[in-house]
């Protein structure tokens, strides 16, 4: 065992080898599938986003007695959920101590509450579900001194956790393969396959006659003609006309939208100037002694943060490690921050292969706290965004609650989440922060000359050239280049060459776009157009 304080902030390269694919080890395999939108749909909620906020939404409001549809514009878990690292838990490295530095004690109260409710109803359901469940200890630990700032901060974890009702413990003694100062534990928590399980919410579902599309991108949501719906026990609102959603296959006329896209898709409620957009990444490896592999969930407190737990794939357990995360479109080649974790995880166990590598984006808050309900002056739509990293739970607990609104029944954390609130004032550095950094990266985007290059991509490269016809990107994938304008349609952010991930990704708000300009995630609804007088794909070389 290593001594405490041997974190090391760069890791030595031992140069693993990565995988060639960049897929999820919980979306490598062959799913279900689920017919798009074709013609003219009408329910009283529909529901965009096929994500585990969306579907538990949907199961939530079907329980209840609504009629309801769920729109995915490419499949289900196709951007956070299928991504993450799948830990469920109530303790969250130390965002309960970093959120009572900033708020009141009953908000943190009512965010934990949240979460275990959150915890609760998808453990229980997932229980019956084959999607690889199973109980474990989570735990936010340090490496550095014990007077060090990340072990203060496990501490103050600790007591943010107890205060709230929670049996958190301090012990360092873990089963990991180096030394840690301060660690605390929360036992009891979850982890999972998580791709199963929104395929059984979607099954549920299907067979009680509420469709699920995919492939069904919403490119607007506007308020066309009312029209009278079944008996559904819906809260009232305002009277008005019916919001319609557009699509490219066929419409929908709902009686409420329910946003669930990770980032709302709509720029009405301005969530994308009051959430920062990052990236981290995953690994799942065989290691060659698996008698030696952790029995819990573990996030670092230090820097760099890293996670650890295990998975079990086609009954071999794996190492899952992650981490390393930056700014989404920034800290280019993006794929450094992959080799440094696959370094990390091969200096402290001894690597057979690297199976699988990914990454997943997440929306960091203002506050710290997501956004859950009815947009603003907009009571019809309704958004649940900014879980900074803990959808699992957050997305759980923010689909029950977007329920409750729904159907009337009170929620006990729902005023603290409420999607309509202004920005606090403690929360004004933070926003300006944030929003200079936007400022910045469209200036500099702009800014730099990127002259274009005579010299052929590489398979895998991509990069930004200035033209007589304005920024243009270029990349290589699979044998095939692409040429693609390379400005974001959201606000006009010069993109950036994503190498780890192959995508053109937007530093000013997370917007990101397959090699081809196909939309990918953000809230962005259309793809990237062909710069004048070039076309969209160029034939592979011989």
């Amino acid at each position: 065992m290593h001594r405490p304080g041997q974190w090391l902030l760069r890791p030595v390269p031992t140069n693993p080898a990565l995988p060639a694919r960049h897929r999820s080890v919980w979306l490598d395999r062959e799913l279900p599938s689920h017919p798009p939108l074709r013609g003219e749909l009408r329910v009283d909620v529909a529901v965009v986003g096929g994500g585990i906020t969306g579907l538990t939404t949907a199961v939530a409001l079907h329980r209840a007695g609504c009629s309801v549809a769920v729109l995915e514009a490419r499949h289900l878990g196709a951007v956070a959920s299928g991504n993450t690292t799948a830990k469920v838990s109530v303790l969250q490295g130390t965002r309960a101590s970093t959120l009572a530095q900033r708020h009141p004690r009953d908000v943190v109260d009512a965010y934990v509450a949240a979460h275990r409710a959150g915890l609760d109803w998808l453990a229980d359901r997932a229980e019956g579900v084959d999607c690889g469940f199973e109980r474990a200890p989570a735990v936010t630990f340090s490496t550095a001194g014990r007077d060090s700032a990340g072990a203060r901060a496990v501490r103050a974890e600790a007591d943010a956790l107890r205060a709230a009702g929670l049996p958190a413990t301090l012990d360092a003694d873990l089963d990991l393969p180096f030394g840690v100062s301060e660690a605390v534990t929360l036992a009891d928590q979850v982890q999972f396959d998580p791709v199963p399980y929104l395929h059984d919410l979607a099954r549920e579902l299907v067979d009680a006659g509420h469709p699920v599309h995919e492939g069904t991108r919403v490119r607007s949501v506007s308020l066309g003609a009312s029209f009278p719906l079944g008996p559904a026990p819906l809260r009232s609102v305002s009277r008005g006309p019916t919001p319609e959603l557009r699509t490219d296959h066929g419409r929908v006329l709902a009686d409420r939208v329910v946003l669930a896209t990770g980032i709302p898709v709509l720029d009405r409620g301005l969530y994308f100037a009051r959430v920062e957009p990052a990236r981290s990444y995953a690994q799942a490896a065989r290691v060659r002694d698996p008698e030696g592999l952790p029995s819990g969930m573990y996030l670092s407190a230090d820097s760099p943060t890293v996670s650890i737990r295990t998975v079990v794939v086609d009954g071999e357990r794996l190492l899952q490690t992650g981490g390393f995360g930056h700014r989404v479109g920034t800290d280019t080649p993006m794929s450094h921050h992959e080799r440094d974790l696959a370094d990390w995880t091969a200096q402290h166990w001894p690597l057979d292969a690297i199976t699988h590598r990914w990454s997943a984006q997440d929306y960091e808050p203002e506050d710290g706290l997501p956004f859950v309900g009815p947009m603003p002056l907009q009571p019809r739509v309704l958004v649940a965004t900014g879980f900074a990293k803990w959808g699992m739970t957050g997305g759980t607990a923010a689909g029950l609650a977007l329920a409750d609104h729904l159907v009337g029944r009170d929620n006990p954390w729902a005023p603290t989440f409420a999607a309509d609130r202004v920005p606090r004032l403690r929360s004004a550095p933070q926003l300006a922060r944030a929003n200079g950094q936007v400022a910045r990266y469209l200036a500099t985007g702009w800014a730099k000359p990127d002259l274009p290059s005579r010299t052929p991509l590489a398979e895998g490269e991509g990069r930004v050239e200035t033209t007589r016809r304005g920024k243009v990107g270029r990349c290589r994938v699979g044998g095939v280049e692409h040429e693609v304008g390379a400005v974001c349609p959201h606000l006009g952010g010069v993109l950036a060459w994503n190498d780890a991930a192959a995508s053109w990704d937007c530093p000013l708000h997370g917007s990101r776009f397959a090699p081809d300009g196909a939309v990918l995630e953000g809230p962005v609804t259309e793809g990237l157009g062909a710069p004048p007088g070039l076309t969209r794909v160029i034939a592979p070389r011989s």
